[in-house]
């Protein structure tokens, strides 16, 4: 990281401009995303393309879900390091604690298409019999989601009770701040002097917990639940491949958004400059050498292992068509494009060609998981089409919605962190 010095904000400015508004026409417009996918998805249950229809459904469902936990999981860094670049852009991270009720529902949906995502769904998986039932398998993973979402939810929370509270004592329209979410916040509430401080100190405390959570439960839903849909393949990497790129696309996502609100909102705009994008930049390179490392480690001991149990399942997306040629596509969006990108410096501090490279591994990152997942489900055929198109458009109008509908109920900066206040001493 460079060596900057804090952004220095106006809280009286932040406070009395009120969060980012969104017009009714702009969430209309995201509705009728939501729409074109639960359409497409119906539609294909319907048609009787079910198998085709749940695997694309299964591929957005845990994308826009490993999008939203990276994207928190970029918060939580930035308070355990202290990052003192990140002030104007940790709003925008914590935002992404706003999709997680909806993942939690997405993936208890994926049960009723248990039969057609997973192995074990209908058959006894070997050797797991009664670990692998589906009955067992999502009771035990809807208790490690539910446990992990609250435990961002209440260390987003913190931030936000700081922030609100401040907010309502130094704000002229105190009205701003007292919709039913504020209230909730700040029950007890004993003035910014007498808890901001321990706020900040119980989000450092609570910081690795989140850490923790995160990696054990990721680590074991990889296993065993986008890992166990073949029931011979294993990867004792793969879980730390799953949560790295999470959080790789966390770091593009919050720089896409920067971008796009800083845009739109003079207030925000005013905060977040080159040097945001820079220091994004730099992290969104030290995790793609981290992805490459990841994906390097797992495919050479599994290639100069040759297990058949293990190099059947690389053969069929690495050397034998149709799923060949889009393994070689992903790889480069993945890494090769981003990493000769981020070398440059120019390129990191630019917003187009930023940006650009970010929506490139963004991509590349929902395809890598599709040739993950799809294979298992339609090993002869890529089915790569409309109805991909559709759900994925649902699924992000619903990803959209939330961030836009928590921006609008909350200050666009962390007005309370020591950060804004030029101190980072908590």
């Amino acid at each position: 990281m460079s060596h900057v010095h804090m952004v220095p904000v106006n809280i009286e400015k932040v406070v009395n401009a009120g969060p980012i508004t969104t017009e009714s026409s702009t969430y209309t417009k995201l509705w009728c995303m939501v729409f074109v996918g639960v359409f497409v998805f119906a539609y294909g249950l319907l048609a009787g393309d079910a198998g085709h229809t749940w695997g694309a459904f299964y591929v957005n469902a845990v994308y826009f879900q490993g999008l939203a936990l990276g994207g928190v999981m970029t918060t939580v860094i930035m308070q355990i390091v202290r990052g003192t670049w990140g002030a104007p852009v940790r709003r925008l991270a914590e935002a992404n604690v706003a999709y997680l009720p909806v993942a939690f529902v997405v993936f208890l949906t994926t049960y009723f298409g248990r039969e057609y995502i997973f192995y074990w769904g209908s058959n006894p998986m070997p050797g797991r019999e009664w670990w692998m039932t589906p009955g067992f398998v999502y009771a035990r993973f809807a208790i490690l989601f539910f446990v992990l979402y609250l435990l961002m939810a209440r260390f987003v929370g913190m931030s936000l009770r700081g922030d609100v509270g401040l907010a309502k004592d130094r704000a002229t329209n105190k009205s701003t701040w007292s919709l039913p979410i504020h209230r909730y916040l700040l029950r007890g509430w004993k003035g910014a002097e007498r808890e901001v401080i321990p706020l900040q100190r119980k989000m450092s405390v609570n910081g690795p917990v989140v850490v923790l959570a995160y990696v054990v439960t990721i680590s074991l839903f990889s296993f065993e639940m986008i890992m166990g849909q073949n029931p011979t393949w294993f990867s004792n990497l793969f879980g730390a491949f799953i949560f790295v790129s999470q959080i790789y696309i966390g770091w593009a996502g919050l720089a896409l958004m920067s971008m796009f609100f800083s845009k739109r909102n003079k207030g925000l705009g005013e905060l977040i400059t080159t040097q945001q994008f820079w220091d994004l930049g730099k992290l969104n390179f030290g995790f793609c050498m981290l992805w490459g490392y990841m994906f390097w480690s797992q495919f050479l001991t599994q290639w100069y292992g040759n297990l058949p149990e293990e190099t059947q399942w690389l053969i069929l997306r690495t050397r034998e068509f149709p799923w060949k040629g889009l393994a070689w596509i992903v790889f480069p969006m993945c890494f090769i494009i981003p990493f000769i990108s981020l070398l440059s410096r120019d390129v990191k501090k630019n917003p187009v060609t930023y940006g650009a490279v970010c929506l490139i591994l963004m991509t590349g990152v929902w395809l890598d998981r599709y040739l993950i997942i799809m294979p298992e489900i339609s090993p002869s055929h890529i089915p790569l089409g409309l109805t991909e198109v559709g759900i994925f458009i649902g699924f992000l109008g619903a990803y959209l919605i939330c961030i836009r509908s928590f921006l609008s109920k909350f200050p666009y900066v962390t007005v309370s962190h020591p950060l804004t206040h030029g101190s980072a001493e908590w």
